[in-house]
């Protein structure tokens, strides 16, 4: 009986020990080793970014939390942090309490690829290469057009930054999430001649944008082409009548609706006239 026993102690030992190692071996540990951003490039990268008061802040693998505080704290915004170390969240409500931004700020334990994070209106990073590319479709998937992102010293892979800044030794990566304008647009502009469907094909990579247009039956390359956020301009530039002719096209993206101005400089039509174009194809 006795025997019986201690092997049944045995096999129910043996389970909890098997359990507690499959429930270790599915926690999921820090990506990266914890080390702080220098405070003067956490200033900087908060300052680039343009945060202000109305401003909600993102820190993916928030550390001590110094990137949320010192947005609360400088800038006004509100400021959420994610971490998947407990130690850390637990320092950074510390330090929060200790600034004095508390109410201001909200650290989440948690992984932050399965964080929601689209109230975001700027992100920070420390991350490594490898997780920045990981993220970039999720930042696409969830960020609203306009959201500014910036990296300390990792960038995205072939997503080129809008802008790359150096501190002493180290560079810190700007992007703004561009909306999604690639497809065919149809327009017309009655006071250049009457009521042609007109057509606007963009082709986009990222922020980067190329395309053609027809203006009045004649086919153009556009130029100077911008696209930040949900703003989009280009240009075209040709001759009627003699006269060199530039048009200046610019617009807000909303959906598959594109509304804006565009802008005439010599011909019969100069001036300023309101445009929009609908999307046909995507």
């Amino acid at each position: 009986m006795r025997k019986i026993q201690r092997s049944g102690s045995i096999l129910i030992f043996l389970m909890v020990l098997g359990f507690s190692i499959a429930g270790h071996a599915q926690t999921r540990v820090p990506d990266v080793h914890f080390d702080p951003t220098p405070w003067d490039v956490v200033e900087a990268m908060l300052n680039k970014a343009g945060v202000n008061q109305d401003d909600v802040v993102y820190d993916l693998g928030c550390g001590d939390g110094r990137f949320v505080i010192l947005a609360a704290k400088n800038f006004g915004a509100r400021g959420v942090g994610v971490d998947i170390d407990p130690v850390r969240i637990k320092e950074s409500k510390e330090n929060a309490q200790k600034a004095k931004v508390a109410d201001r700020t909200t650290f989440i334990e948690g992984d932050l690829f399965k964080a929601d994070i689209r109230e975001a209106t700027v992100v920070t990073l420390y991350l490594l290469n490898d997780l920045n590319y990981q993220l970039r479709q999720k930042l696409f998937r969830e960020l609203k057009p306009g959201t500014r992102i910036v990296s300390y010293t990792f960038d995205m892979a072939d997503w080129e930054p809008d802008e790359m800044m150096q501190i002493r030794d180290r560079f810190f990566y700007y992007w703004v999430i561009p909306a999604d304008v690639k497809g065919i647009w149809r327009f017309n502009i009655a006071s250049l001649g009457g009521d042609l469907q007109d057509q606007l094909t963009l082709n986009q990579k990222y922020q980067e944008v190329s395309g053609k247009i027809i203006v009045q039956g004649r086919e153009f390359h556009i130029r100077d082409q911008r696209l930040k956020g949900n703003q989009v301009s280009f240009g075209i530039r040709y001759n009627v009548e003699g006269q060199n002719v530039l048009m200046k096209f610019s617009g807000r993206v909303t959906g598959d609706l594109l509304e804006g101005s565009v802008e005439v400089q010599g011909g019969p039509w100069a001036g300023t006239k309101p445009w929009n174009a609908q999307r046909v194809k995507h």
